[in-house]
Protein backbone atom coordinates (compact mmCIF):
# COMPACT_ATOMS: atom_id res chain seq x y z
CA UNK A 1 0.00 0.00 0.00
CA UNK A 2 2.67 2.32 0.70
CA UNK A 3 4.61 1.45 -2.19
CA UNK A 4 1.01 2.66 -4.31
CA UNK A 5 1.22 5.30 -2.20
CA UNK A 6 4.50 6.72 -3.52
CA UNK A 7 3.96 6.28 -7.29
CA UNK A 8 0.75 8.28 -7.00
CA UNK A 9 2.49 11.39 -5.93
CA UNK A 10 5.27 10.39 -8.59
CA UNK A 11 2.70 10.29 -10.66
CA UNK A 12 1.07 13.75 -9.76
CA UNK A 13 4.26 15.34 -10.01
CA UNK A 14 4.82 13.92 -13.52
CA UNK A 15 1.24 15.27 -14.09
CA UNK A 16 2.09 18.48 -13.01
CA UNK A 17 4.87 18.99 -14.31
CA UNK A 18 3.62 18.26 -17.55
CA UNK A 19 1.13 20.72 -17.63
CA UNK A 20 3.46 23.07 -16.23
CA UNK A 21 5.64 22.58 -19.94
CA UNK A 22 2.20 22.37 -22.15
CA UNK A 23 3.15 25.15 -24.36
CA UNK A 24 1.89 25.10 -28.47
CA UNK A 25 4.16 25.57 -30.96
CA UNK A 26 2.96 28.24 -33.97
CA UNK A 27 4.80 28.59 -36.80
CA UNK A 28 4.73 31.68 -39.23
CA UNK A 29 5.77 30.19 -42.46
CA UNK A 30 3.22 31.37 -45.44
CA UNK A 31 4.48 30.15 -48.89
CA UNK A 32 1.45 32.31 -50.32
CA UNK A 33 3.24 35.37 -48.36
CA UNK A 34 0.17 36.69 -47.21
CA UNK A 35 1.61 38.25 -44.33
CA UNK A 36 2.48 41.98 -43.78
CA UNK A 37 5.68 43.82 -42.54
CA UNK A 38 5.67 47.97 -43.48
CA UNK A 39 8.15 50.00 -42.68
CA UNK A 40 6.60 53.91 -42.91
CA UNK A 41 8.68 56.78 -43.50
CA UNK A 42 8.11 60.40 -43.98
CA UNK A 43 9.50 62.83 -46.50
CA UNK A 44 8.89 66.47 -47.38
CA UNK A 45 6.60 65.38 -50.17
CA UNK A 46 5.18 61.85 -49.53
CA UNK A 47 5.27 59.16 -47.19
CA UNK A 48 7.28 56.17 -48.15
CA UNK A 49 6.06 52.79 -47.20
CA UNK A 50 8.28 49.53 -47.65
CA UNK A 51 6.09 45.88 -47.36
CA UNK A 52 7.12 42.42 -47.53
CA UNK A 53 5.18 39.20 -46.76
CA UNK A 54 8.86 37.70 -46.41
CA UNK A 55 8.41 36.79 -42.57
CA UNK A 56 9.11 33.47 -40.77
CA UNK A 57 9.01 32.98 -37.34
CA UNK A 58 7.60 30.82 -34.44
CA UNK A 59 5.57 31.64 -30.99
CA UNK A 60 5.24 29.00 -28.16
CA UNK A 61 2.90 29.81 -25.51
CA UNK A 62 1.10 27.99 -22.75
CA UNK A 63 -2.42 28.63 -23.44
CA UNK A 64 -3.10 28.73 -19.75
CA UNK A 65 -0.11 31.13 -18.85
CA UNK A 66 0.25 33.56 -21.43
CA UNK A 67 2.90 35.79 -19.72
CA UNK A 68 4.12 33.36 -17.72
CA UNK A 69 5.71 30.96 -20.51
CA UNK A 70 5.90 32.55 -24.21
CA UNK A 71 8.79 32.24 -26.36
CA UNK A 72 8.81 34.30 -30.31
CA UNK A 73 11.21 34.95 -32.74
CA UNK A 74 10.63 36.44 -36.46
CA UNK A 75 13.03 37.20 -39.41
CA UNK A 76 12.26 39.56 -41.96
CA UNK A 77 13.65 39.30 -45.42
CA UNK A 78 14.51 43.08 -46.22
CA UNK A 79 15.90 42.52 -49.87
CA UNK A 80 12.03 41.54 -50.40
CA UNK A 81 10.91 45.44 -49.57
CA UNK A 82 9.14 47.42 -51.78
CA UNK A 83 8.26 50.91 -52.14
CA UNK A 84 6.70 50.79 -55.61
CA UNK A 85 9.96 52.16 -57.01
CA UNK A 86 12.16 50.39 -58.06
CA UNK A 87 15.31 52.41 -58.19
CA UNK A 88 14.12 53.62 -54.51
CA UNK A 89 13.79 50.08 -53.65
CA UNK A 90 17.74 49.48 -55.27
CA UNK A 91 19.36 52.79 -53.29
CA UNK A 92 17.17 51.43 -49.80
CA UNK A 93 18.87 48.17 -50.03
CA UNK A 94 22.26 48.91 -51.42
CA UNK A 95 23.09 52.60 -49.63
CA UNK A 96 20.87 52.38 -46.32
CA UNK A 97 20.05 49.10 -45.39
CA UNK A 98 23.40 47.55 -46.73
CA UNK A 99 21.36 44.30 -47.42
CA UNK A 100 24.05 42.24 -48.85
CA UNK A 101 25.62 42.41 -45.41
CA UNK A 102 22.53 42.84 -43.30
CA UNK A 103 19.73 40.98 -45.00
CA UNK A 104 17.17 40.27 -42.62
CA UNK A 105 15.30 42.55 -39.30
CA UNK A 106 15.06 40.19 -36.21
CA UNK A 107 12.48 40.57 -33.41
CA UNK A 108 12.82 37.94 -30.14
CA UNK A 109 10.98 38.02 -27.35
CA UNK A 110 12.46 37.92 -24.10
CA UNK A 111 9.60 37.78 -21.79
CA UNK A 112 6.14 39.45 -21.35
CA UNK A 113 5.91 42.64 -19.06
CA UNK A 114 2.02 42.86 -18.91
CA UNK A 115 -1.05 40.67 -20.51
CA UNK A 116 -4.61 41.96 -20.42
CA UNK A 117 -5.48 38.12 -19.65
CA UNK A 118 -3.36 35.01 -18.90
CA UNK A 119 -5.97 32.37 -20.84
CA UNK A 120 -6.02 32.26 -24.79
CA UNK A 121 -9.76 32.26 -25.75
CA UNK A 122 -11.68 31.90 -29.17
CA UNK A 123 -11.18 34.92 -31.21
CA UNK A 124 -10.87 37.01 -28.23
CA UNK A 125 -7.62 39.49 -28.18
CA UNK A 126 -5.03 39.84 -25.62
CA UNK A 127 -2.72 42.61 -25.25
CA UNK A 128 -0.17 42.03 -24.14
CA UNK A 129 3.62 44.47 -23.70
CA UNK A 130 6.72 42.73 -24.29
CA UNK A 131 10.36 42.95 -23.97
CA UNK A 132 12.77 41.82 -26.41
CA UNK A 133 15.67 42.52 -29.13
CA UNK A 134 15.52 44.02 -32.40
CA UNK A 135 17.92 43.60 -34.69
CA UNK A 136 18.87 45.63 -38.30
CA UNK A 137 21.51 46.75 -40.37
CA UNK A 138 24.35 44.55 -37.91
CA UNK A 139 23.11 46.82 -34.71
CA UNK A 140 21.02 44.84 -32.03
CA UNK A 141 18.19 46.90 -29.50
CA UNK A 142 16.50 46.34 -26.84
CA UNK A 143 12.91 47.21 -27.04
CA UNK A 144 9.42 47.55 -25.36
CA UNK A 145 6.29 46.81 -27.53
CA UNK A 146 2.90 46.51 -28.07
CA UNK A 147 1.72 43.42 -29.77
CA UNK A 148 -2.11 41.75 -29.90
CA UNK A 149 -2.56 38.28 -29.86
CA UNK A 150 -5.83 36.55 -31.27
CA UNK A 151 -6.39 32.46 -31.40
CA UNK A 152 -8.41 30.98 -33.64
CA UNK A 153 -9.01 26.96 -32.98
CA UNK A 154 -8.69 25.48 -36.37
CA UNK A 155 -12.22 25.13 -37.90
CA UNK A 156 -13.34 24.54 -41.91
CA UNK A 157 -12.92 28.74 -42.09
CA UNK A 158 -9.52 28.86 -40.60
CA UNK A 159 -8.56 26.20 -43.06
CA UNK A 160 -8.84 27.97 -45.95
CA UNK A 161 -6.20 30.20 -44.28
CA UNK A 162 -3.75 27.66 -42.79
CA UNK A 163 -4.35 24.30 -41.34
CA UNK A 164 -4.08 24.03 -37.91
CA UNK A 165 -5.19 26.36 -34.45
CA UNK A 166 -4.16 29.58 -35.99
CA UNK A 167 -2.23 32.58 -33.78
CA UNK A 168 -2.74 36.33 -35.14
CA UNK A 169 0.32 38.52 -33.70
CA UNK A 170 -0.02 42.24 -34.83
CA UNK A 171 2.21 45.20 -33.43
CA UNK A 172 3.40 48.93 -34.46
CA UNK A 173 6.39 50.41 -32.51
CA UNK A 174 8.99 52.93 -33.80
CA UNK A 175 12.67 52.87 -34.38
CA UNK A 176 15.03 55.95 -34.34
CA UNK A 177 17.38 55.48 -37.99
CA UNK A 178 20.38 56.92 -35.59
CA UNK A 179 20.06 54.46 -32.77
CA UNK A 180 20.79 51.25 -35.99
CA UNK A 181 23.19 53.49 -37.75
CA UNK A 182 21.23 53.89 -41.06
CA UNK A 183 22.15 57.14 -42.83
CA UNK A 184 18.91 59.37 -43.50
CA UNK A 185 18.84 59.49 -47.03
CA UNK A 186 19.31 63.21 -48.46
CA UNK A 187 17.16 63.29 -51.78
CA UNK A 188 14.46 65.67 -52.30
CA UNK A 189 11.84 63.23 -52.04
CA UNK A 190 13.98 60.39 -49.91
CA UNK A 191 15.00 63.04 -46.75
CA UNK A 192 13.57 60.80 -44.14
CA UNK A 193 12.45 61.61 -41.10
CA UNK A 194 14.82 60.03 -38.08
CA UNK A 195 11.56 58.39 -36.74
CA UNK A 196 10.45 55.17 -37.98
CA UNK A 197 7.44 53.22 -38.16
CA UNK A 198 7.73 49.06 -37.74
CA UNK A 199 4.49 47.19 -38.34
CA UNK A 200 3.50 43.37 -38.39
CA UNK A 201 0.61 41.67 -39.00
CA UNK A 202 1.28 38.02 -38.86
CA UNK A 203 -0.57 34.77 -38.90
CA UNK A 204 1.27 31.55 -37.19
CA UNK A 205 0.06 27.91 -37.01
CA UNK A 206 -0.24 24.97 -35.43
CA UNK A 207 0.00 23.05 -38.59
CA UNK A 208 2.37 25.12 -40.59
CA UNK A 209 5.99 23.61 -41.19
CA UNK A 210 8.44 24.04 -38.08
CA UNK A 211 11.12 27.16 -38.92
CA UNK A 212 14.23 26.91 -37.39
CA UNK A 213 17.37 28.97 -37.61
CA UNK A 214 20.66 28.93 -38.26
CA UNK A 215 22.23 31.05 -35.43
CA UNK A 216 20.64 33.77 -32.90
CA UNK A 217 22.16 36.52 -35.26
CA UNK A 218 21.36 38.09 -38.52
Amino acid sequence: MKRLGVVAVMFMMYAVAGAQNATMPFYANDENKRDVVSFTSKAPLETIVGTTGDIVGFVEVDPNNVSGAIRARFEVDLTTVKTGIGLRDQHMRDQYLETDKHPKAVFEMIKVVEASQNMLEEQKAIELTVEGTFSVHGITKMITIPLTITYRKESEATRAKLPGDLLRIEGTWQILLSDYKIKRPQFVLLKLDEMQKVHIDVFASTGSPAVSFASKSE
